[in-house]
């Protein structure tokens, strides 16, 4: 068990007065600027925040254990309050502060698709020309979530990589992954019976290919970028044969036919020639799986703020 020394109740107070550091569809997440390590994580169904303040006095954070061995993948280390029904839910948890700037384009609701365009452009180059070694370690930490009954998040009922909890650290040429989830029954989960999740090739892929959802039909026509995007797959793909981590097990349950037909549509609608296609493919079917690490015998509990009934 990793252990923490939790920000104090003055410093998470401080934290939660201030503008949030991001948000999602689940939960508003504050940088804990007094004590950097950390962020507090709060549930958007919390809207009495003097209530919550009250809380965070009387009754504090419970600790809970942090089982991924000194990796940060902004996890949660401490919990407040449960949900009603659901054990697992809480009401605002303490995370590891991840550094990184988030990679979703689409989030920005007032860019125009031309703004967005050269946001897109600056972010898929960067990514491109990452080392070959930080595609590596992505492979590599899918691995270890799997191991952990863990998951990278996807979104638009899995079949994107969720952009704003992959972030890009640009002072170490490096990725951080951010808001893993564990692997649940109900969506937005996933099936304890996987043995991947959505820790597979192609969630990755597209999780790095910036904009290929609110501008996809103009964006997936610029030469350049299309170029850019087939590079960045053939890089993945290519430290996915390197690390040995194919699709099968993971959330597209069914043969390698079944999968290399999602791939293919996949492919087709980000306009790649048919050639690298082809090519993709050939090199995804024939991985043989083999993850490095000794998978937990049981569901690990963590307590998180997780997604509400509005998700089902």
């Amino acid at each position: 068990m990793t252990e923490h020394k939790l920000p104090t109740v003055d410093e998470i107070l401080y934290a939660i007065s201030e503008p949030p550091l991001g948000e999602g569809e689940e939960a508003k997440v504050f940088k804990v600027h007094m004590n950097p390590d950390f962020t507090v994580r709060v549930s958007k169904d919390i809207k009495d925040y003097k209530a919550l303040s009250k809380m965070i006095i009387t009754e504090g954070f419970t600790p809970q254990e942090d089982i991924f061995e000194g990796r940060n993948f902004a996890q949660p280390i401490a919990y407040l309050g449960l949900d009603k029904w659901d054990k697992m839910k809480a009401d605002a948890t303490i995370n590891r502060y991840a550094a990184g700037y988030s990679l979703d384009v689409d989030k920005d609701k007032e860019l125009s698709a031309e703004e967005a365009f050269v946001k897109e452009f600056a972010l898929q180059k960067t990514i491109v020309n990452m080392p070959n070694d930080t595609f590596l370690e992505l492979i590599d930490n899918l691995h270890f979530l799997s191991s952990k009954r863990h998951s990278i998040d996807a979104g638009n009922g899995g079949w994107f990589g969720n952009m704003g909890n992959i972030l890009f650290k640009g002072t170490d040429k490096k990725f951080s992954i951010i808001d893993v989830q564990p692997f649940l029954y109900e969506h937005p989960g996933i099936n304890m019976a996987h043995t991947k999740g959505f820790n597979t090739p192609l969630f990755l892929t597209r999780g790095l290919i910036i904009g290929s959802r609110k501008y996809a039909a103009e964006h997936s026509k610029d030469p350049l970028l299309i170029d850019m995007r087939t590079d960045t797959i053939d890089k993945v793909i290519s430290a996915s044969q390197a690390g040995h981590l194919n699709d099968m097990g993971g959330y597209l349950t069914g043969d390698m036919d079944k999968i290399a037909y999602i791939w293919e549509r996949q492919l087709s609608i980000l306009n790649i020639d048919e050639k690298y296609r082809k090519n993709f493919i050939q090199r995804l079917c024939a991985i043989k799986d083999e993850n490095p690490y000794s998978v937990v015998p049981k569901h690990i509990k963590v307590i998180r703020v997780s997604g509400r009934n509005g998700y089902s």
